[in-house]
């Protein structure tokens, strides 16, 4: 059997993100010192003003871009400013051409100018990075370990079937079935690993992690000319949706709802604005995730512990929007109660690094099971639209190479279990994680020595 391609490194700035470092194989500390002086003009204005005035290139990835059609110039938007490059007959044809969204534009800083107190620097194109892929190697892996091991050594953790349980639900939305997105949500215990987990695949694939985002942000901005991020990448990890009961989250989820849902939907986004420049198709998946200790649910009773996972979404967005549109279009929801530290499953070598497969196998393995999982006979003649997401789970757990028989399928996809319950030996027939109606009668009733008082809520 070959021997798996694991890389390992020392992070030495706290700035940089595993995923940075894994992106760029920058594994010693002088090559991430580098790194960390060209990066960190994407998230913060002062060094952006530094790499200007000290002509340090930037490594740029940007969050949209725009025609500037006045100086035929390419407009790259970062959380921390503006920086113009010339748009030139080669740059477009890459652009329009590429399939790779996940890119990094490498910019020497020439000029500023001021605009309504609002910077935007200029600057000449050096590069641009793409990612690195080895194909050949990956095939070679794949005929030798199982698809979803695979995939859990690319983001740092050892396979077992509590990691697998733990991941599946972010994994489940790198997938295209049937022409159509997988959406997923996952609630779980904090330390879950579920940021981090994106921040690495944000650097694998054209993924991108924020929390829930404007409709300008999201589709386009009409007053600046800028698409959103439904329009550079494949999938969207929408971060902190526990709490989206909060004003300022719960506006925004709002406003964007009817957008959201389309996109959701059909992979068409659009604004309701008078121009529809901005119209364009790009299906995409999105994982929304949470922690379950500091989610709020409105009225919280005894009978939520018999309410599916599905019931529980449309309880928590009932005050917000009409729910329903919105949980149908979810492929599968998770209330993972189990404690599950992410540290205990992560991948470490014998001195206590963790290890990832190499990233440019990665990507080609990602790439190599997004094709095989789209090549899925349709399993079953859809009724309704959880027999979609029938189809799209039972597709998905094929190529991966996760057993598990049709009933176990469906009741995942109903939200009547999570991929805790029956990937790993947590229950028995006769102890559950959860309270059944005969178990909250008799606490009700005061038999068997149950009482509403001593009952323990989790």
């Amino acid at each position: 059997m070959t021997k798996l391609p694991f890389v390992s490194f020392t992070k030495f700035f706290k700035q940089l993100t595993d995923a940075d470092i894994l992106t760029f194989e920058a594994f010693d500390k002088q090559s991430q010192s580098e790194l960390l002086k060209r990066l960190l003009p994407n998230y913060d204005p002062l060094w952006l003003d530094k790499a200007y005035r000290k002509e340090i290139p930037i490594l740029l990835k940007p969050e949209s871009m725009r025609i500037n059609h006045e100086y035929n110039a390419l407009n790259l938007n970062a959380k921390s400013g503006t920086v113009s490059i010339p748009l030139t007959d080669e740059l477009l044809d890459f652009l329009t051409e590429t399939e790779d969204k996940n890119l990094y534009f490498d910019i020497s800083l020439k000029r500023k100018v001021s605009r309504n107190n609002n910077a935007i620097y200029i600057g000449e194109l050096n590069t641009i990075y793409t990612a690195d892929y080895d194909f050949d190697r990956a095939k070679e892996l794949l005929n030798e370990h199982k698809p979803i091991d695979l995939l859990l050594y690319a983001i740092g953790y050892k396979p077992s079937t509590e990691s697998i349980a733990s991941k599946l639900a972010m994994l489940l939305p790198l997938f295209q079935y049937g022409d159509k997105a997988i959406h997923t949500l996952t609630f779980t215990s904090p330390r879950f690993g579920k940021t981090r987990s994106a921040k690495i695949l944000s650097g694998l694939i054209d993924a991108y992690l924020t929390p829930m985002p404007t409709p300008s942000k999201l589709v386009y901005d009409g007053s600046k000319g800028r698409y959103g991020l439904a329009y550079f990448y494949s999938t969207l990890y929408i971060d902190e949706f526990d709490k989206i009961q909060s004003s300022k989250r719960k506006d925004t989820f709002r406003d964007s709802y009817e957008i959201l849902l389309t996109g959701m939907s059909d992979g068409l986004w659009t604004r309701e604005v008078s121009s529809k420049v901005g119209d364009y198709s790009n299906i995409v998946g999105f994982c929304f995730m949470g922690n379950i200790e500091d989610m709020t649910l409105n009225g919280y009773d005894l009978t939520n512990y018999v309410k599916n996972s599905r019931e529980r979404v449309i309880e928590l967005l009932n005050d917000i929007v009409n729910p329903y549109p919105f949980v149908e279009r979810l492929t599968y929801v998770e209330f993972a109660t189990k404690n599950v530290q992410a540290y205990t499953l992560l991948n470490y070598t014998d001195n206590n690094r963790v290890a990832y497969l190499h990233p440019k196998i990665s990507r080609s393995i990602i790439r190599i099971l997004q094709d095989r999982v789209k090549e899925k006979p349709i399993y079953k003649k859809p009724q309704c639209e959880l027999d979609h997401h029938f189809n799209a789970l039972k597709a998905v757990l094929e190529v991966l190479q996760i057993e598990l028989d049709d009933n176990a399928i469906e009741k995942a996809v109903k939200g009547e279990v999570t991929f805790f319950d029956v990937l790993t030996d947590t229950k028995t027939d006769t102890e559950t994680d959860e309270l059944t109606e005969s178990d909250i009668k008799r606490m009700l009733d005061g038999d068997d020595g149950w009482s509403v008082e001593n009952a323990v809520l989790n």
